[in-house]
């Protein structure tokens, strides 16, 4: 039994009607009702009662159309999954990302994602840079989202998803808040709020070298690991803190966010995978996300 021989014996148990069935399947009708005679012999039961007015389903034929009907379905719906899979429409995608690139871009691009792909079932997890790019080259995570601090993972392919730079964030009534722009020199000996060094060393030392080498003297009052925390300390009036400039976006009166004079530090954040050939589900998030 073949999936052709199937769809004849299909038209006709839906029409009971040799000549409407082959016209539904665009031949005449003597050729359907060779190819109908030959299943009933290669099956050894008859599949319709037949006269020169009727046509009525055997017994037999009853119990084959449930069948057919079945395998049929489940025959177009396995086509539509490959077809779906193939072009990127449909699967599941298992991505990193560490938790400042979702406080900046990431969270709307992947709701972006979600609404243009609702095929493809994204599985989330926040983790380190460290074990994110473990993660990737482990296989238990298709694609990450990292800092890589002017480092290139071995083994792993890397596309710039997002760079932004920094601004000053300072308490709405600090004297630098009504400034046009920030000169490192501005920030000698003011208590600022830093990350702590171990948790990204060379964006770091960058800061270090920006104000050493502007003659500013760093006085690192509080560290902090998350910029939510940085912005409530700076409103506190605990000091005032480089924050990338899309932090501004919080909306908070109680803090003003004062744009650098002078070239600052970037936030680059890479998105990384695997250079295996990538599944389309794959590509097609990896082509929106940096493509975008």
């Amino acid at each position: 039994m073949n999936s052709r021989q199937m769809r004849y014996f299909l038209a006709v148990a839906e029409t009971l009607h040799f000549r409407r069935a082959a016209e539904s399947l665009h031949m005449t009708q003597p050729p359907l009702s060779m190819q109908i005679a030959a299943f009933e012999e290669e099956l050894g039961v008859a599949l319709f009662v037949r006269d020169r007015r009727s046509v009525v389903l055997t017994e037999a034929g009853e119990s084959l159309l449930a069948d057919v009907r079945r395998i049929l379905g489940e025959m177009e719906a396995a086509e539509r999954r490959a077809k779906d899979t193939g072009l990127g429409r449909v699967g599941r995608l298992r991505v990193g990302f560490i938790g400042p690139a979702i406080d900046g871009p990431l969270g709307a691009d992947l709701k972006a994602f979600g609404e243009s792909h609702p095929g493809i079932t994204l599985e989330l997890s926040e983790k380190s840079t460290p074990e994110l790019v473990e993660g990737v080259r482990g296989k238990r995570l298709d694609a990450a989202v990292v800092r890589l601090s002017g480092q290139r993972p071995d083994r792993l392919e890397h596309h710039v998803y997002h760079r932004e730079t920094y601004v000053l964030a300072v308490p709405a009534g600090h004297r630098l808040a009504g400034v046009a722009a920030i000169e490192p020199m501005m920030l000698d000996d003011e208590p600022l709020i830093m990350f702590p060094r171990p948790l990204n060393p060379v964006l770091y030392d960058q800061w270090t070298a920006l104000l050493s080498g502007a003659g500013a003297r760093l006085r690192v009052a509080q560290e902090v690991l998350t910029k939510h925390a940085t912005v409530a300390l700076v409103a506190a009036g605990l000091g005032v803190s480089p924050v990338p400039r899309s932090t501004a976006d919080t909306g908070r009166r109680d803090v003003a966010f004062v744009p650098f004079a002078a070239r600052t530090p970037e936030l680059t954040f890479h998105l990384i995978a695997r250079p295996e050939p990538h599944g389309a589900a794959l590509k097609t998030f990896i082509d929106q996300l940096v493509g975008k």
